[in-house]
């Protein structure tokens, strides 16, 4: 047997170790670069459907001189509004595909103060030239092994404010759907492990909830098997069917506009911020 850690203070606790454990229990998996690109489509999509951006950028101060690092840009579902409150925005993800969809947005908006870089948050960022900037954000992008480094990185490359949305369990996935088709469901850290690697750094972040509607419009019941597949991975035909049974159970109204389906917990995000390097 390997040998037991005796916990006797808080500063005794390594959470990036316990970050990585929990990591390994989850019951869903990181895509990779090339999984983000297959995805890139139906992913802004579904993203661009959310008010999560209005609710975000609604808790950012923002003027017209500022310079904005976004880390996991994704296809700029923060990016394409932020460009038109600020200086400029770098916006940097490991998917060519989110880049392209990003450019291809602000080429047809008429947006020229977006600078994309393809950049992992393994890379190194000073070879990138990617800098400094006023405000860093790093939305929904921080699921990765390394997080400790990975705060430290956002905290060397600002010079002011440093946001961060961290999921709250179970979001964004429904944990009853998971029970209602028989699989387990193991929902992996949430924001209170950056909190506590956050505090262990000296920094005391402002917390703010974003939390997104509970009763969700679809077009169809096909629509909505759509918005819930992508939770799971190889879906067996007879997980389909219960699946589709379980959004019946949950629908609340139709129409000729479609469904609606509460979902309970609905999806809820923190919102960690501070000042650089302020403590």
């Amino acid at each position: 047997m390997g040998s037991v850690q005796h916990i006797t203070s808080y500063g005794d606790i390594d959470w990036q170790k316990l970050w990585e454990q929990s990591r390994s229990r989850r019951s869903w998996k990181s895509k990779d670069a090339d999984g983000w690109d297959r995805k890139a489509s139906s992913y802004a999509s579904r993203i661009h459907e959310s008010s999560f951006a209005e609710r975000f950028l609604g808790l950012l101060e923002l003027d017209e001189t500022m310079s904005v690092l976004d880390v996991g840009c994704g296809p700029g579902t923060l990016a394409i509004p932020l460009a038109a409150k600020v200086a400029g925005v770098t916006a940097i993800d490991y998917s060519r595909s989110m880049l392209e969809l990003l450019e291809l947005q602000a080429t047809q908006s008429g947006i020229t103060n977006i600078r994309t870089i393809h950049c992992a948050w393994e890379d190194d960022w000073s070879r990138r030239a990617i800098g400094t900037y006023d405000i860093v954000i790093a939305s929904r992008s921080m699921n990765i092994e390394n997080l400790a480094g990975a705060l430290h990185k956002l905290i060397r490359h600002s010079h002011g404010a440093i946001h961060i949305a961290e999921r709250i369990d179970p979001s964004p996935f429904d944990a009853d759907a998971f029970t209602a088709i028989g699989r387990p469901f193991e929902s992996g850290p949430d924001y209170i492990y950056t909190l506590n690697m956050l505090y262990k750094l000296g920094v005391h972040p402002r917390i703010d909830h974003i939390e997104l509607d509970r009763e969700l419009q679809f077009a169809s019941m096909e629509q909505a098997l759509n918005g819930y597949r992508w939770m799971f991975k190889d879906l067996r035909p007879e997980e389909e069917r219960l699946l589709e049974k379980y959004l019946e159970s949950r629908t609340i109204r139709t129409g000729p506009d479609g469904i609606v389906i509460r979902r309970d917990p609905p999806q809820r995000w923190a919102l960690l911020s501070w000042t650089g390097s302020k403590r």
